[in-house]
């Protein structure tokens, strides 16, 4: 089974990877930082096709700004700004080509997901594409943000596609993989604009866990444990104690 903490960090290495590499890196080198974690070839190319996505802006070196005038930082601002922005462009045309599927067709590859079919994953993955993008609209105000919190959505969609992936039972896929999209856009929205520590942080991260106890106890007919909500919520174990007894005080 794929260890969802390995696989995220893995990917957050091999993204600074690319950022700071003077040499485009081919896409048997990026699966090369995967070889240990068992993926088969629907994984593989939905993780290759997740770096093709926009990434983190480089960082300007500090020295070099202080001695640039006004003038040549304008330039390569804009200059970088273009240049994402084609990317992004790029991005968007690839994924409004890809085919859209009725609420029956999209429900039978539901099933399929649940029966345990791995092509199903890779499907509802780009079937899932636009329902991120609007998402990620829906919920970000600086459109600076846009690229990131479309990469925090793509990469949890992932996750809860895997995880879902043979699990059978009756469970409503559709909400299991809006509720992990908008959870991981929260989350890195609030990491963006430094608000972690800030009272509608709080507030976020209160609802998120009552969210998740809910949708995980209509799933599983029982109350969650700390193990299942730390994987849905993707808190670290303190933040989630610190939560759960706010959620306690306030009861």
């Amino acid at each position: 089974m794929l260890d969802q903490n390995t696989f995220v960090e893995t990917v957050r290495e091999v993204s600074e990877i690319i950022r700071i590499s003077q040499e485009p890196i081919s896409k048997e080198k990026i699966l090369s930082y995967f070889e240990d974690m068992e993926l088969n070839e629907e994984q593989k190319e939905m993780v290759f096709q997740y770096f093709m996505t926009p990434h983190d802006k480089p960082m300007e070196n500090i020295g070099q700004e202080e001695e640039e005038d006004k003038a040549v930082k304008q330039v390569k601002k804009s200059n970088a700004a273009q240049q994402e922005s084609k990317v992004f462009q790029m991005y968007l045309d690839e994924m409004h080509a890809l085919p859209s599927y009725a609420k029956e067709e999209m429900d039978k590859l539901y099933k399929r997901l649940l029966e345990g079919d791995e092509r199903a994953v890779r499907m509802l993955s780009d079937a899932w594409l636009r329902r991120v993008l609007e998402t990620a609209k829906k919920l970000v105000q600086n459109a600076g943000d846009l690229e990131d919190i479309i990469q925090e959505g793509n990469m949890a969609l992932f996750l809860e596609l895997t995880r879902l992936c043979g699990s059978g039972g009756d469970i409503d896929v559709e909400k299991a993989l809006l509720t992990a999209v908008e959870a991981a856009m929260q989350k890195a929205i609030s990491q963006l604009a430094g608000e972690d520590d800030d009272e509608s942080a709080v507030i976020g991260r209160v609802s998120l866990v009552n969210e998740a106890k809910k949708y995980l106890t209509e799933e599983n007919g029982r109350e969650p444990s700390l193990a299942e909500l730390l994987e849905y919520t993707k808190m670290t174990e303190d933040e989630l104690k610190d939560v759960l007894l706010l959620i306690e005080k306030a009861l």
